[in-house]
């Protein structure tokens, strides 16, 4: 895991604050499925009502027009039963994000106005908290039948990815967020942890590191499985979160799906070795069902790491990138390239075999022509004459 180095914000001191310190905001219940290798959006949209595509993401400062999504997501509301989190409820309305890569993201809203102590719970709460993930897997299947004609090699995948991002929006006046994390940093350390018990100092300044902040107004600090945003317009963060848990489940996904294949690969090895007398059997089945596979693993790999582009605004790219370090993408990342380049080894290793064995047979046809040529004259009837 790469931890990034904290920097000294405006009001980060050691005072304690007395007294409680009430808080208000919304926590994003954050849940991603995969449903197939693509979505045609523009298709999709058509097929719902209700669907929104535009960017979610607040420009801080002038930037080029190159920072985006591309294709842009599609946006869809659905309405769901009330689910009470801790003592807190979310709200009816869901909000479900369909990706151009066969991906689905489901937001589940839980408002809160309470003591900032109270989030621990929330967090604690929220943690592999089945009647979510299955209320979010009834949305995601919902939404993903409604538009199954826009998805390619549509399945849902039994896999989840889940993250809470708790967005603080109203604070103590006169208090910066700078300040609230550090005299408060126990508790909140305890929060992004879903932790009951006490932490040791040094699994605090661990969990604290990575956090960043644009102005003296704002600040995000990113965990593996949580985060907290100070900020009173955190759509852009929100997204940004969505998108990389999102983004980890596809890695995720993928690096599964890759090591079934090549766990296969011997299999498709022995059928392409087995079929000795003619080539164009079981064994060139099995290739090119082998290179359909990695094809598609290829592709969606690229879609995921092209799906938004962050190439202009600066501190949103080095945030993303912060959430990218800490949800140990590039490591995923890294491990299914690395197998994508062994399936593409595999895969040239079956060819240069089939290979073999056409020339093989193509040499057998020869030599038997060559032989026939030569009986043929000595043979009565045949020899023409």
């Amino acid at each position: 895991m790469t931890t990034t180095a904290s920097v000294s914000l405006p009001g980060d001191s050691e005072h304690e604050m007395g007294g409680p310190v009430r808080v208000g905001g919304v926590c994003h219940a954050l849940f991603a499925f995969d449903v197939g290798i693509g979505i045609d959006l523009a298709r999709a949209e058509a097929l719902v009502r209700d669907g929104v595509r535009g960017s979610v993401v607040r420009l801080r400062r002038p930037s080029p027009a190159w920072f985006e999504y591309k294709p842009t997501p599609l946006r869809v509301s659905a309405e769901v039963a009330p689910i009470k989190v801790a003592q807190m409820a979310c709200e009816p309305a869901v909000e479900c994000t369909l990706y151009d890569f066969g991906a689905i993201g489901v937001n589940f809203r839980i408002p809160f106005d309470t003591d900032i102590a109270e989030l621990a719970e929330l967090t604690r709460a929220l943690y592999d908290n089945q009647e979510l993930i299955d209320a979010a897997r009834s949305c995601a299947e919902s939404l993903a039948g409604s538009v199954k004609e826009a998805i390619s090699k549509y399945e849902l995948s039994a896999m989840v990815e889940d993250y809470a991002a708790i967005s603080v929006q109203r604070w103590p006046e006169g208090v910066t967020p700078g300040g609230l994390l550090s005299s408060h940093r126990t508790l909140l350390a305890r929060t992004l942890q879903a932790e009951a018990g006490e932490l040791s100092e040094q699994q605090i300044e661990h969990t604290l590191a990575a956090r960043m902040g644009y102005g003296s107004g704002d600040l995000t600090v990113v965990d593996w499985n949580a985060a907290l945003i100070f900020d009173p317009e955190p759509a852009d963060v929100v997204s940004l979160l969505q998108h990389a848990n999102v983004e980890l489940l596809e890695m995720r996904l993928l690096d599964e799906q890759l090591d079934d294949m090549l766990d296969r690969s011997r299999e498709m090895m022995e059928k392409v070795l087995k079929t000795r007398i003619w080539p164009l059997g079981k064994g060139t089945r099995a290739i090119r069902e082998f290179a359909e596979l990695a094809t598609d693993k290829a592709l969606l790999f690229e879609g995921v790491n092209n799906g938004i582009k962050l190439l202009g605004e600066q501190y949103m790219a080095r945030l993303y990138r912060l959430i990218s370090d800490r949800m140990n993408l590039p490591q995923w990342d890294a491990a299914v390239l690395h197998k994508l380049e062994t399936a593409e080894s595999v895969y040239d290793k079956l060819g240069t075999i089939e290979s073999t064995k056409r020339l093989e047979v193509l040499e057998i046809i020869i030599i038997l022509l060559i032989a026939i040529s030569i009986v043929m004259p000595f043979i009565p009837g045949l020899s023409g004459k």
